[in-house]
């Protein structure tokens, strides 16, 4: 029997925060709002049929790290590295173009008089560099365009930044230095649930555009493998031989523990959808199902499981403990 539509509701926001927000490990207090879906139902079916459906995925990174050359002249290096040592056209937060590397050099010589106390060489980053970029074949002005949207409402009229979209490469993508010390004299300090809220903020910046993206943390998909670094893809792409990288699991028994609260999530949102009286919606509990099967989690673990008769863990029975279906049917999910 169908569950009532509130109750469904209710259940659909209380298990899809717990699968797009929170960590593996449990929370001592709940997350205050649902930046990806607002709060509202319909919005979250909206992520749910995005995340199943395999939307592109916005990236969204800082590349330097602390700790390394991130004063002035880093700051310096790095603007002339993004703007193609002046060839390509960087603009500012108040949307003045800065062609050339005669302008460029005035903008550094600019943020060195502002009064920011910036030092030519500091241990801390002065300025953050930041790269969105979205897979190849995705509309460039686009994702430039989102990314100027994205950079105002983020930084605002609070601190200095500029950015620079580059088309020399199969991904379209946007570098944006933005300083550290704002104009009130805050420091910007993003954390991990920050870069989070940049994906969302860009992904639906994209979609405002018409582009579909998605912004979902990589174990809500079951990805097993962290982001490949810039320069790591940069040495790649210019022949050098690299060394074959490593999944971060060996061990289907460690890798179900570590999915198993986010496999029984999408479980619990498959339940829901699938009592639901509406055709679409039991479509997406079908979707779900499919879409849990082919997570990289579990094929990873299921190749593990068939080529060691050692293991003593079988995917199925970690399917089965979070309660999906390892078979191509699921015989609790209605067609």
């Amino acid at each position: 029997m169908p569950k009532p539509l509130i109750n469904a509701d209710g259940l659909l926001l209380q298990w899809g925060d717990r699968l797009f927000y929170e960590p593996v490990c449990a929370r001592k207090a709940p997350r205050a709002s649902r930046g990806a879906w607002s709060g509202t139902p319909s919005a979250l079916r909206a992520q749910i049929e995005r995340t199943v459906q395999r939307v592109p995925e916005v990236m969204v990174k800082i590349t330097n790290r602390p700790g390394t050359r991130n004063g002035l002249r880093a700051i310096r290096a790095h603007l002339d590295y993004i703007s193609r040592h002046g060839q390509v056209e960087l603009e500012d937060q108040d949307g003045n173009t800065i062609s050339g590397r005669g302008e460029v050099q005035d903008l550094v010589q600019m943020w060195r008089v502002a009064g920011r106390g910036i030092a030519e060489a500091s241990s801390k980053r002065e300025a953050f560099n930041v790269m969105l970029s979205m897979p190849p074949g995705t509309d460039r002005g686009a994702v430039k365009d989102a990314a100027r949207a994205f950079a105002r409402e983020e930084f605002g009229e609070q601190r200095d930044y500029v950015f620079a979209a580059h088309d020399d490469e199969a991904h379209p993508h946007v570098h944006i230095v933005v300083l550290a010390r704002g104009r009130d004299s805050r420091r910007l300090n993003p954390r991990k649930a920050d870069l989070q809220r940049w994906r969302e903020r860009f992904a639906q910046e994209l979609r405002d555009r018409g582009v579909e993206a998605n912004a979902t943390p990589r174990r809500t998909r079951g990805v097993t493998q962290p982001f490949e670094r810039q320069e790591v893809r940069h040495m790649r792409e210019r022949g050098v031989t690299m060394c074959p990288r490593r999944e971060l699991f060996h061990d289907p028994q460690v890798m179900f523990d570590v999915y198993l609260t986010t496999l029984s999530a999408w479980r619990a949102v498959a339940s829901v959808l699938a009592e639901s009286p509406r055709a679409d919606e039991r479509g997406i509990a079908r979707a779900i199902a499919g879409f849990v099967r082919t997570m990289p989690v579990v094929v990873y673990a299921r190749g593990l499981t068939r080529s060691n008769s050692g293991y003593q863990v079988t995917v199925g029975g970690a399917m089965q403990s979070a309660g999906l279906p390892d078979q191509e049917d699921s015989p609790d999910i209605e067609h």
